[in-house]
């Protein structure tokens, strides 16, 4: 069975580049600092706050917004919000990075991942030049969700293994009619058009620790479409171990 992948392919840059960026402006480097002020730094500029300041949020969020001063608790945990949603990282230090990973997805999740434009860019392999035979990707079939379309899917369907079947001798067939029609001289780029959206696409995805992390944060979510969510870890287990410390402080746990 085919799988997805995301495979190292090149990087640039650590936890270090990201401080030395951070303090260039003061002509310092992380050489002058202790590993744990270095680790605070790159903290900060992922929150936007400092962690001193962090320590007196989680204390408000735990004693809450009883009001003291006749207004209204509703007002002073509204104003708090904000205020925590207007704070500003200090994304520049993190973006001057490079990671560059293969890619391995069915159609629907490569497309998904393209939408992800900012700090990263992508070279995909056409098949109005390859000749090779596609893949194709066998998922496990879930369930349609009961409640919101928005949820995505449901448990497996109980008819799991029948629709599979049925998936993958559609999927051949379609391949088989690529094929079919290379042979009878049909223009490459046309002769595509049948493959079906289960088929493999192999891509190079090159971008800045920023980028990734943002694409981890959001397709990592429980809303996100399950296919996504583990290229998502496969991508997480390539580029956390590079930059450990901006990637902890960068994407939610």
């Amino acid at each position: 069975m085919t799988q997805q992948i995301a495979e190292y392919v090149d990087h640039m840059g650590n936890d270090t580049s990201v401080v030395n960026a951070a303090r260039l402006s003061f002509g310092v480097k992380s050489k002058a600092y202790t590993d744990e002020q270095n680790k605070s730094l790159i903290n900060f500029l992922a929150y936007g706050v400092s962690s001193k300041e962090i320590a007196l949020i989680i204390k408000q969020l735990i004693i809450g917004f009883d009001s003291t001063q006749n207004i209204d608790s509703e007002i002073l945990a509204r104003k708090f919000y904000d205020d925590l949603r207007q704070q500003d990282r200090h994304w520049t230090p993190f973006a001057h990075t490079a990671i560059s990973i293969k890619m391995k997805a069915p159609i629907p999740i490569r497309t998904q991942c393209f939408k992800h434009k900012t700090g990263l860019v992508e070279n995909e392999e056409s098949r109005r030049y390859i000749s090779t035979t596609p893949e194709i990707f066998i998922p496990e079939f879930r369930a349609k969700p009961e409640g919101s379309i928005k949820q995505g899917s449901g448990g497996l369907h109980p008819d799991h293994k029948s629709i599979q079947d049925d998936y993958r001798r559609h999927c051949e067939e379609g391949i088989n009619k690529y094929e079919n029609y290379i042979k009878r001289g049909v223009a490459p780029e046309q002769a595509r058009l049948v493959l079906p959206q289960g088929t493999m696409v192999n891509w190079l995805w090159t971008g800045n620790l920023l980028a990734f992390a943002n694409f981890y944060n959001k397709r990592s979510d429980s809303h996100a479409q399950t296919e996504i969510q583990e290229l998502a870890e496969l991508v997480r287990k390539v580029v956390e171990p590079l930059f450990p410390v901006s990637w902890n402080a960068l994407t939610r746990e």
